[in-house]
């Protein structure tokens, strides 16, 4: 060693040095590790020269301490817990390779990302917030591919404004709107409007729908969007979907369960500070999925979800539009059969006769608070408003008689009295609600909505459900022995037949339907959802008759002039088992030359798809 340099000992001793382990003083040429080791420790002496040599660098030891301090207090902060590494606790800072070196990116690297994990600690979710903006945003309109004129448009938005929200006033425009505006403000809520006015047999109407359903899939499936422009236009185009047409509707329930999804996404079921728009499409998102996707066993907005009172108290108090007035008779009366649903969900099985009186007469006191309530309101919302409200309460009166269709709350008095009171006025309030909408000014059927059509096809559907079980109990009721029934059994079945009427009704029902699938051809109504339900709803009233002779042996006949039958006169079928009075058939029925015999028509899977979309 040279006389003038100065040794000094390493900072690690030999021990710790050959393990790779920290090495921590603990007295005078002993560490810590090799005290709790019981183990020799010895240090080595360094000559300054040699240490000259080498780049002066910081202490890296100590570095990675703090880090693993400031680790270790973050962590205990994310838990809860204070924690502190023992200062005896020996942590080798080595990897596979015996490199020490490797690990200090890895810490920097956590280190820098311990503020983010903080804050994805405090989010319910993961992942950034979906999109906000449109990814069809700059696409032209049908308007500016030259598609449609700007007139076309301004037309069509103004019948809008008119004549549709009168029907369904959850989603208004504020005055003054032009097509260009709305294009330029809301272009989804645009082509809802479009689709919903131009009417079935425009040459347009397949292109829009399908354009629509790009946007639902590109931006609400793919991106994730969420906007309220998004929930208005969907809430347009279901409540006025008509094409295409398919069995379970599959389409339709699916537009309106994305209202729902959007709504709670949004938020709107639980704030406060809710604008006008925003508390109409609350309440049209309400009464769409509660009176539409109830009946299908899919899940939709509840009462105890959403205030419905403040929404109508705010909408009352700001008065931005003269049509706000007629929300709350549309909402009170779906919270009723909201409450009907519930009820009837809770019945069981052999309820007891007395049970069911009493229920059915509760919900008819509180039908009759909610019909007091609306027909005040009547007075100040347009004819076509009342008209739809009128067929809403008409709807209500149907579903508090429709307990006499479940066999299992009458199986142990099948044909008791108070059933059969309640199958007749089911029959007879069904034939009023359908007069309700054969009446209509011709001018209101395009406007009819998804809701309406529905309470329709509940009409329709039970009004045969209602006929055919009293006439089973009739047949029941008669000599089991007998073959032919007594008299007095076929003068009742008489009466029940007359009094329905059906075939005509349904006749007449749909001969007003179609007017609004003029220059449709068969195909095309067959992808219309009106013209769908007219089509079943034709095979359904020529099926009824055969249905009417398997019980009592004879058959409804229509009058010449398609008024009501005056007898249930028998029919002598040819060989082929077909009536022989063809022509007075055709009176009602119209052509039977493409239609299948009666007798081979599934009967319960046309009565089932009524049944299903009411």
């Amino acid at each position: 060693m040279n006389a003038g340099v100065t040794p000094i000992k390493r900072r690690a001793c030999v021990a710790c040095t050959v393990a790779k382990a920290k090495c921590t003083p603990q007295a005078a040429n002993v560490c810590q590790r090799c005290a709790r080791l019981g183990k020799s420790c010895t240090y080595l002496d360094l000559p300054q020269t040699k240490r000259k040599h080498r780049p002066a660098a910081p202490n890296r030891v100590e570095t990675l301490e703090k880090r693993v301090d400031q680790l270790m207090s973050q962590l205990a902060t994310l838990t809860g817990q204070t924690q502190q590494p023992s200062p005896d606790t020996s942590i080798p800072f080595t990897n596979d390779t015996g490199s020490s070196r490797d690990l200090e990116p890895d810490l920097e690297s956590e280190s820098t990302d311990i503020a983010a994990l903080l804050d994805a600690a405090n989010q319910p979710s993961h992942g950034p917030d979906p999109p906000t903006g449109s990814a069809l945003q700059g696409q032209p309109s049908i308007v500016e591919r030259g598609l449609m004129s700007e007139a076309e448009a301004e037309r069509l938005v103004a019948a809008f404004q008119l004549d549709f929200i009168p029907k369904f006033p959850f989603v208004v425009l504020p005055r003054g709107t032009t097509a260009a505006s709305l294009r330029a403000r809301g272009p989804f809520l645009f082509l809802c409007i479009i689709a919903a006015t131009v009417g079935s047999a425009h040459p347009l109407r397949k292109f829009v729908d399908e354009e629509i359903m790009d946007h639902v899939m590109s931006r609400i499936v793919a991106r994730s969007e969420r906007t309220l422009e998004l929930l208005r236009g969907l809430l347009v185009h279901s409540v006025w979907y008509a094409y295409p047409a398919e069995r379970h509707h599959p389409r339709l329930l699916l537009l309106v369960q994305f209202c729902v999804s959007i709504l709670y996404d949004l938020g709107l079921h639980k704030r406060a500070d809710l604008c006008g728009d925003e508390r109409r499409a609350l309440l049209g998102t309400y009464f769409m999925s509660t009176g539409f996707l109830g009946p299908f066993g899919r899940p939709g907005l509840r009462n105890s979800d959403i205030q419905l009172n403040e929404c109508l108290s705010g909408l009352q108090v700001a008065k931005e539009h003269i049509s706000d007035a007629w929300i709350a008779p549309f909402v009170n009366i779906q919270s009723f059969l909201a409450t009907v649903d519930e009820v009837y969900t809770s019945l069981q099985g052999s309820g007891g006769i007395i049970r069911i009186q009493v229920i059915t007469s509760s919900l008819e006191r509180q039908l009759d608070t909610v019909r007091a309530s609306i027909e005040k309101d009547l007075s100040i919302c347009p004819s076509s408003t009342a008209n739809a409200l009128r067929t809403e309460l008409k709807y209500a009166e149907v579903r508090l008689k429709d307990l006499a269709l479940r066999e299992d709350l009458w199986t142990a008095s099948p044909d008791s009295p108070v059933r059969t009171a309640m199958l007749l006025s089911l029959t007879t309030k069904c034939k009023e609600l359908i007069h309700t909408v054969k009446t209509l000014p011709v001018s209101e059927i395009p406007h009819i909505t998804i809701p309406t059509s529905a309470r329709v096809c509940t009409a329709v559907a039970y009004i045969p459900a209602a006929v055919l079980a009293l006439l089973n109990l009739l047949s029941g009721q008669s000599n089991a022995d007998s073959v032919v029934l007594s008299d007095e059994v076929q003068m009742q079945a008489q009466a029940i037949g007359d009094e329905a009427d059906f075939p005509n009704v349904v006749s007449q029902l749909v001969n007003v339907l179609e007017t609004r699938l003029a220059g449709l051809s068969m195909k095309e109504r067959e992808t219309d959802l009106i013209g769908s339900l007219c089509i079943k709803m034709r095979l359904l009233a020529r099926s009824f008759p055969y249905q009417v002779r398997a019980i009592v042996g004879t058959m409804p006949m229509p009058a010449h002039d398609g008024s009501s039958a005056q007898d249930m006169s028998r029919i002598s079928p040819d060989a082929n088992g077909a009536p022989l009075e063809l022509q007075e058939w055709q009176d009602v029925y119209g052509n039977l030359s493409d239609v299948v015999l009666a007798d081979d028509v599934q009967w319960d899977s046309i009565l089932s798809d009524f049944m299903s979309f009411s």
